[in-house]
């Protein structure tokens, strides 16, 4: 598998352009990038920040939103299906899994992702691909552990900067083998070729170091 997993940060401050550039170059020619703003309940600015983005970098950006009417089911999987990668946004990591799975598009995904689309996530949507992950509570006071997909074993922590993330990451580590934390404006990437990290400040466990 493709899978780029970004630990947070603003999609259009200077510090996250590095980030955005490299996803641009994830692929050999000019990318036809997809993007699910689900978590985010498909947030209006967060849609029009990152066609603007992507589109400024030189790339053909369709967006699925999962939240109207506006698009069909039909039209929603061609896209996806076409994608050079795939791009899942931040935001409520139950309401993403759940609205996948309520609109068939978790199978979809992870269809699309084994034959080799690269895959793109951030926080909520980084957390989506691996088997567990550091997520707000629903009360949003504290952090909690929940699985993901599972295409990548082990732990991920999105905004390792944030002080009680980290401490709840932390108390979860003995019982994981492998584990990645990320702070914002930082990655991890592996290919079906190589595997490595793009920024600064990571925490990593078992097989990810490198």
């Amino acid at each position: 598998m493709n899978l780029m997993l970004i630990g947070g940060g603003q999609l259009v401050a200077s510090s996250h352009q590095f980030i955005n550039r490299h996803v641009f170059q994830l692929t050999k020619h000019v990318p036809h990038i997809v993007f699910l703003p689900t978590a985010s309940r498909d947030e209006s600015l967060y849609q029009q920040q990152f066609r603007d983005t992507y589109e400024a970098l030189g790339a053909t950006v369709s967006i699925v939103t999962l939240f109207d009417d506006v698009q069909s089911m039909a039209k929603q999987r061609r896209l996806i299906e076409r994608a050079d990668i795939l791009y899942v946004g931040g935001g409520n990591y139950p309401l993403l899994v759940q609205t996948l799975a309520l609109k068939g598009m978790d199978v979809l995904l992870k269809q699309v992702v084994k034959r080799g689309t690269w895959y793109v996530g951030v926080s909520a949507g980084a957390i989506y691909a691996m088997e567990y992950g550091i997520r707000t509570s629903e009360d949003r006071t504290d952090y909690c552990l929940d699985t993901g997909q599972g295409w990548l074993s082990g732990c991920l922590c999105p905004h390792l900067n944030q002080e009680k993330r980290a401490t709840r990451f932390q108390e979860h580590l003995p019982q994981m083998d492998h584990a990645i934390g990320l702070p914002d404006d930082t990655a991890y990437i592996q290919s079906q070729t190589d595997h490595y990290r793009l920024g600064e400040g990571h925490a990593l466990y078992g097989r990810y170091i490198k």
